[in-house]
């Protein structure tokens, strides 16, 4: 039988490194003296037999930590994780919903496979866009309507609970801005359907649809899914009226709509699938950079650790000696690099075997490492631009097809409509219904109203195809550009820095030889 286990600094660590990080890079993070914990944003702690949710304060920058498959029964010490985007705590022993409140910027919860049968405790999660509680306890309706709160809720999963089995369809009434249920799309024909209200039960659930935090930061919007038939028929009085004609047409409309929906869903999906892609490149090429800015760190502060050694006289100074160096200013803060050497004093003594060349033989390894690892992060740049460039070509080409599929279904709708209304409006005998007559004037403007329509319709599709394809190589651009401005910024602020140091010794030395 397994123990139970308490997290602790080396099992996080060790899941770290295993479930975060390349071979590579665990191997590199691993050998250093001190671990930086601030570094890790995403943690994976399931399957560990843990008990008790404790010792996460070391770190408090993690935005998503997977906790599942545990033995835990009470939710607690999360309140120093206050950037938490993302908490899985499914399949343990939990029965109340708590000690959720600091954590404000949550927006993904899992809770399923719990035995919870209360829906509470979650009014300071205001940014909430999925939750997962499916295989609990709640018997109650009620509880599901505590969701309700959650503006931004656009997944669930309430499935297998006694109070939300087969009834799917008030769900989607009750959760008009829900996305996904039951892992299924919610279509069109749903959202249009009516239902009656089962007192005994109601309500179900869903999936995330995408990471909100990437969408919202890229080139997708509102008109890439669910909504884009709106995007179409947003302020289009005329091609609304006229959906209406007969029967026939009707139909045609609900199909027209369903097929748009579809196909538009398809392109938000392609796209978010693309755009995650791109974001676990640049995760990637996020640890090599930090491996080789390490590397660069730790080599400068060997450079700076060996000069200081031939100036140093391993003694105390004398009373009198510090009282020179300190009337002479010449107190030197080692905060290049982030060196951290203690702030030691040095006697006059210590600088008896330094000389300017020396300084200058220093300064030349410094200037030397900091062009190396300028050189080695542009050609991880130039590599990751060729990766990203590739992935904007399959994605563009992806595009084709959708938007291709989107206008032949336009054309077949609106040749569906030209024909009823053609028949109609030149049949003498066909009475047209007033709404269409007061509305559009005569029979004439119906014709040109179906044509204009369609037209317009086909044009917003094209817009939307060239926006779409601007603005998704004008983020590639820039996340690029980006990448390469923060590296010039780097290079010249260690410059900077370098030369500042060195200057700085000199004129120290420069004040000890007038002693």
């Amino acid at each position: 039988m397994d123990l139970p286990q308490v997290i602790s600094s080396e099992i996080i660590k060790k899941s770290y490194l295993k479930h975060e990080c390349s071979k590579d890079v665990a191997l590199i993070l691993s050998l250093e003296q001190e671990f930086d914990w601030q570094i890790i944003k995403k943690l994976n702690l399931s399957l560990l037999n843990i008990v008790h949710i404790v010792g996460l304060r070391l770190i408090t920058n993690l935005e998503c930590l997977t906790l599942s498959h545990n033995k835990i029964k009470k939710i607690e010490n999360l309140d120093c994780l206050t950037k938490l985007e993302e908490l899985n705590l499914s399949y343990n022993r939990i029965t109340t919903i708590e000690n959720l409140d600091h954590l404000t910027k949550l927006n993904i919860l899992s809770l399923s496979g719990n035995k919870i049968s209360e829906l509470k405790n979650l009014d300071n999660s205001l940014q909430l866009q999925a939750f997962y509680i499916s295989n609990n306890e709640i018997t109650d309706i009620n509880q599901i309507y505590y969701l309700k709160r959650f503006k931004y809720l656009q997944c669930m999963d309430l499935s297998n609970n006694p109070a939300t089995n087969n009834n799917r369809q008030l769900i989607v009434d009750q959760f008009p801005k829900l996305i996904y249920l039951d892992n299924v799309h919610i279509t069109a024909e749903e959202r249009s359907s009516t239902v009656e209200i089962n007192d005994e039960y109601s309500l179900a659930g869903s999936e995330i649809l995408g990471d909100s935090n990437l969408i919202h930061k890229a080139f997708l919007n509102e008109t890439d899914g669910l909504q884009f038939f709106n995007y179409l028929y947003h302020e289009d009085l005329d091609g609304e009226l006229l959906s209406k004609w007969n029967s026939t047409v009707r139909g045609a409309f609900a199909t027209y709509k369903k097929q748009i929906t579809d196909s538009a869903m398809e392109l938000y999906n392609t796209s978010l699938q693309k755009l995650t892609v791109r974001d676990e490149m640049f995760s990637k090429f996020k640890m090599s950079h930090n491996r080789f800015e390490r590397k660069l760190t730790y080599e400068s502060r060997d450079i700076i650790k060996e000069f200081e050694e031939i100036r140093r006289l391993r003694m105390e100074p004398t009373e009198q000696q510090l009282m020179d160096i300190e009337t002479n200013g010449m107190g030197i803060s080692q905060d290049s690099f982030g060196v951290g050497v203690e702030n030691d004093h040095f006697s006059i003594e210590s600088f008896v075997s330094v000389s300017e060349g020396d300084i200058i033989i220093m300064k030349r390894k410094l200037h030397k490492k900091n062009i190396y690892m300028n050189k080695t992060i542009m050609d991880l740049i130039s590599k990751y631009t060729k990766l990203v460039e590739e992935e904007l070509k399959l994605f563009l080409e992806l595009l084709v097809p959708i938007f291709f599929n989107m206008r032949a279904i336009i054309s077949t709708y609106s040749e569906i409509l030209s024909e009823n209304v053609r028949l109609a409006v030149n049949n003498p005998i066909k009475i047209i219904p007033k709404e269409f007559i007061n509305h559009f004037g005569n029979r004439f403007a119906i014709n040109d109203a179906v044509v204009k329509m369609s037209d317009k319709h086909m044009e917003m599709i094209y817009k939307r195809e060239e926006l779409l394809n601007s603005n998704a190589k004008k983020w590639a651009a820039k996340s690029i550009e980006d990448l390469k401005n923060s590296e010039k910024q780097r290079f010249w602020m260690v410059f900077e820095e370098i030369t500042k140091y060195c200057d700085n010794v000199t004129i120290w030395l420069k004040s000890l030889k007038k002693l």
